[in-house]
């Protein structure tokens, strides 16, 4: 049996479990994240980022409670559905954390979905129903407190205040997660005051609310934001192994046909899906799908090139404003999606015969080449993500960019945000002066091979 414990971080510095929590950690399909890292391959870029789901919902539980303490809510009735909902909240993710759920949302099997679930994010569905079947967990918390925290994950109804410590601009999913982040990467670049936010937070009306105190601090927060997502979270090296396992598992299905990786991704919400999505972590899937005894094909070859660090190289990256208005209008509306598929191809097998031509390496194969549009948010939108962050002005609470000049100043113009138009594929530079040129080279003949793609789609489109 479990016992409260007191859990060492190099974050929080101690993390606190009462039983009931230690129970929960405990766990097979808790103890599963100590599998999973946090951002994927990043470790191949930033050699220290090796940490886990498994702290980070640690971390992300600590942050919650603190919350929870310094708003006066300890006790709380949704207290303690708040606690677990931090301590869960991660239990969802599949190898390599986010790079999966983009393959969950292009494989899964929405026809055989429920009419209320074909349109939801396939891993939100995952982790809440993994909550809900696992046994053990409704065994310790009991079926009422799991109904509970799966609402405060998903559609929450209840009080805005602890909603926002789950999910919002200012949750502890945030909070701990740039310090982590930017601590294993060993940068600088997402540290912020945490102690004086924490600090500033109050409880008015069933509101998070921030004192004028913590003002500079938000501010603080939201360069925070930025700067990792642009040096991190947006390197060329973490997008390119991102799209390398992404594109290894498109093939792995569509090319080569691997029952198993199909199965891992084609969501049905049956159980069977549920039983077999709990077995797999990032080891497993490399040892699998890459290691001696795996089908030989265009999955492996990529994933065998990522464990040997020949990563993808970035031969092309335009500022989507750089195309003419029709182009630029239809790509600010391309998303990954089986929908765009046929486009992405098209595109993809124009700049592999630019490719080809250009570096006198035979013919490229369209797989390898890989298209992608970068997106990154203004400071700002990324500072609040689509909610609102209110400061406590006495009789009212107004929004921050009212009273901060710093987010009046960067809602400018939408200063920081922007898409830029990448292309990633298997080739080698001698040096870097001679990859300089030939991208500059690259670049008219790739922007008509896009703009040429991008034309094929409109027209055949049009024809339907």
């Amino acid at each position: 049996m479990s016992d409260a414990i007191q859990i060492r971080d190099p974050i929080h510095t101690f993390i606190s479990l009462d039983a009931e929590q230690a129970k929960i950690v405990d766990t097979p399909i808790f103890q599963r994240l100590r599998n999973i890292k946090q951002l994927a391959l990043a470790s191949l870029v930033y050699p220290g980022a090796l940490h886990t789901r498994f702290e980070h919902s640690l971390g992300v539980f600590h942050v919650a409670c603190e919350m929870l303490r310094r708003l006066g809510l300890e006790d709380d009735t949704d207290a303690r559905a708040v606690r677990l909902a931090a301590l869960l909240h991660d239990l969802g993710h599949g190898p390599f954390s986010h790079v999966s759920e983009q393959s969950l949302n292009m494989f899964a099997d929405r026809n055989s979905l429920p009419a209320d679930q074909k349109n939801e994010k396939i891993h939100e569905l995952i982790t809440a129903n993994l909550i809900r079947r696992d046994k053990t967990i409704i065994k310790v918390v009991g079926e009422d407190i799991v109904e509970t925290v799966v609402r405060l994950l998903n559609n929450w109804d209840g009080d805005p205040v602890m909603q926002a410590i789950i999910s919002g601009p200012l949750d502890a999913d945030k909070l701990d997660y740039l310090l982590r982040d930017s601590y294993f990467c060993g940068v600088a670049y997402g540290r912020f005051d945490s102690a004086q936010l924490l600090r500033s937070f109050r409880c008015d009306n069933r509101q998070l609310l921030l004192e004028r105190s913590g003002m500079t601090a938000f501010e603080q927060y939201a360069l925070a934001k930025y700067y990792i997502t642009q040096n991190v979270y947006r390197h060329k090296g973490r997008l390119i192994t991102d799209e390398m396992i992404t594109r290894a598992i498109a093939l792995g299905i569509r090319v080569d046909k691997i029952p198993a990786m199909e199965k891992l991704y084609r969501f049905d919400g049956s159980e069977s899906f549920y039983e077999n999505y709990v077995q797999w972590q990032d080891a497993r899937f490399l040892t699998e799908f890459s290691g001696k005894k795996a089908r030989e094909g265009k999955c492996k070859q990529i994933l065998v090139r990522l464990m040997e660090r020949r990563l993808f190289k970035r031969v092309y990256s335009v500022d989507l404003d750089k195309f003419p208005t029709e182009i630029k209008a239809e790509l600010s509306r391309y998303t990954e999606t089986p929908e765009n598929l046929k486009m992405r191809m098209r595109i993809e097998r124009g700049v592999a015969d630019v490719l080809s031509s250009t570096f006198g390496m035979g013919k490229v194969d369209p797989d390898w080449v890989i298209f992608k549009c970068v997106r990154s948010k203004p400071i700002r939108d990324l500072a609040l993500n689509g909610g609102a962050v209110l400061i406590n002005d006495g009789e009212k609470p107004v929004p921050i960019e009212e009273c901060s000049r710093f987010l009046r100043a960067v809602g400018i113009d939408g200063a920081g945000g922007g898409v830029d138009v990448e292309v990633y594929a298997p080739v080698e530079w001698k040096n870097h002066a001679r990859r300089d040129g030939v991208c500059e080279r690259l670049e008219k003949q790739v922007s008509d091979a896009i703009e040429a793609g991008v034309k094929e789609e409109v027209t055949d489109h049009d024809s339907i």
